[in-house]
């Protein structure tokens, strides 16, 4: 078990002591090895009492054990910690391959930890129970609301995706009796997808968010929140790789739960797609 990642997951979960704890373990690294319990506390203003809770929160006996943890954690990341940097003026593809890698790979695990089962369950009934999916996001988000479109479509799902806001309110409008409506946005402050949000919450149209922000304006507005985390938090990113890589990846365990759920009719129509298309190709 990675240690670093462990308190990176559970950050969120800390009361204010044990975020100064974590913060401290963060910004010292390694020094704290060869610091003790009463060394620490002193730093921190806090008791040996405290570090002992914080190290039992983790599962471990006490602070002797968590060093010996983070010790290992330490050794692990030694080689990939600069894999965790956004892309620099030096990259090679070698170097890039393993910085993707890894920075998927933490994406997947906080996305999982995340990502409540309950939600996942909640958001496939929902999907079930209404005829028409509506499903909207802007920028890098539209290119996961057009995912769900073409998912979701391949099993017979009917599904509404349109950039253009007014018609996607008066198609809203017209369905509301047999609409759902998918708001994707990964900081839930797009102002045009709280605005629709708003309008489908008047008509009492059901809501699932897709977001990484729990706290969120949007989320706030969600009848279900599926969580995506990127695991990164940049001030200036090249691009939305990892945050998109996220919301897709939701929309993976969204779109699979359903066709496990409903396998035999969902099965039916992904190869009645299959076998269309290769009518076409022909």
């Amino acid at each position: 078990m990675d240690t670093l990642l462990v308190i990176r997951q559970n950050y969120s979960n800390f009361t204010p002591v044990e975020k100064k704890i974590a913060d401290y373990i963060f910004e010292v690294e390694e020094q704290i090895l060869g610091k003790s319990a009463q060394e620490v506390a002193k730093d921190l203003g806090t008791s040996t009492a405290a570090l002992v809770r914080f190290s039992r929160k983790l599962g471990y006996a006490g602070f002797s054990q968590l060093k010996q943890k983070l010790s290992a954690s330490y050794a692990f990341h030694a080689d990939d910690k600069k894999y965790y940097e956004e892309v620099s003026d030096a990259e090679t593809p070698r170097s890039l391959k393993n910085k993707l890698k890894v920075r998927i790979n933490h994406m997947v695990e906080t996305t999982n930890d995340a990502l409540a089962d309950e939600a996942v369950e909640k958001a496939v009934a929902m999907i079930k129970n209404k005829d028409l999916l509506f499903v909207f996001g802007i920028g890098a988000s539209a290119i996961v609301a057009q995912d769900i479109f073409q998912k979701f479509s391949r099993i017979g799902k009917k599904v509404f995706f349109l950039q253009d806001t007014h018609l996607f309110v008066s198609a809203l409008a017209v369905h509301q009796n047999d609409a759902l409506f998918m708001a994707v946005s990964m900081k839930g402050e797009t102002k045009e997808v709280i605005d629709i949000a708003k309008l489908a919450q008047e008509m009492t149209i059901p809501l699932i968010v897709i977001s990484g922000r729990e706290d969120s304006t949007l989320a706030k507005l969600a009848d279900c929140l599926l969580h995506s985390v990127s695991g990164e938090d940049y001030k200036m990113r090249t691009a939305a790789t990892m945050s998109l890589m996220a919301q897709l990846y939701v929309v993976d365990v969204l779109f699979y739960m359903y066709v496990s759920k409903h396998f035999a009719q969902s099965y039916q129509k992904l190869q009645q797609t299959k076998d269309i298309i290769k009518k076409l190709e022909q």
